[in-house]
């Protein structure tokens, strides 16, 4: 069976305003760790946002790939005072990106782009961050080696991602540990930690929005039994996820 169109799903996802149901069903899985303000699209909890700025020092150039609306990076750039550059496939993503970067006050610029081409020169980063996006990649293994390519000697990289054993619907493959593509590409890991409360947030975060479908169908304009089956793939797949990973890496001098 052929895979989605991503690129066409994140344009029609991030064509339309945040969802508030969305953003409810996140509150509910995070709680406190939620970090509001930010407009995510993923699990990222304001620890982990501070695990990210903990490798950027001022005046690097940091690199959001798959960057969404931007929030985390913009975040992680403005509290460490880096250079942002944001790589995302949707273009209305980006446009979302620029405005909150205007209403936080954080210089930033925007590209389209995807894991496997990135439109970057070669050891242009100082840190590459990713968050919760790198199990779009429908190739892992270059993925990584663009991400690699684009670090400077010594730069890092930092990401959240899930590991799984077994392949979900409607995603690009998958992989039980991300370690080895990460050495392959040539970089060192430094850290691989299984994220806090993982499972649970996965699984009451879809669970919520499930039981809040006609609501969050309506604000997608969508019919309810479409949203609730891509729900139904979504809320299985986390039966197939072994660990949700934050992986620091770094590549040689």
């Amino acid at each position: 069976m052929p895979l989605p169109d991503l690129k066409q799903i994140f344009e029609r996802e991030y064509g339309r305003p945040p969802s508030s149901v969305e953003q409810q069903a996140a509150m509910e899985a995070l709680g406190d760790e939620y970090p509001a303000g930010l407009d995510t699209y993923s699990f990222v909890s304001r620890t982990e946002l501070r695990e990210f700025a903990a490798q950027v020092a001022a005046g690097d150039t940091l690199i959001d790939l798959g960057c969404g609306r931007g929030g985390p990076g913009l975040w992680v750039a403005g509290t460490a005072g880096a250079k942002l550059v944001g790589v995302d496939l949707a273009q209305p993503a980006l446009a979302h990106a620029r405005r909150l970067a205007d209403r936080l006050g954080v210089q930033a610029a925007f590209t389209v782009g995807s894991f496997e081409s990135p439109p970057l020169r070669d050891a242009t980063a100082d840190v590459v961050m990713t968050v919760d996006a790198f199990l779009f990649t429908p190739d892992k293994r270059a993925g990584f080696t663009e991400l690699a390519r684009v670090l400077r000697p010594g730069g890092r990289l930092a990401m959240t991602s899930w590991d799984y054993d077994g392949q979900p619907r409607n995603r690009p493959p998958q992989v039980p540990d991300h370690r080895p593509l990460a050495e392959e590409a040539g970089l060192t890991v430094l850290r691989y930690d299984e994220t806090d409360d993982w499972l649970r947030r996965c699984q009451v975060f879809a669970d919520f929005l499930l039981e809040h479908a006609d609501e969050a169908a309506a604000e997608a304009g969508m019919p309810t039994s479409v949203l609730r089956a891509a729900l139904r793939d979504m809320r299985d797949s986390t039966d197939l996820m072994t660990r949700r990973f934050l992986l620091v890496a770094e590549k040689p001098r």
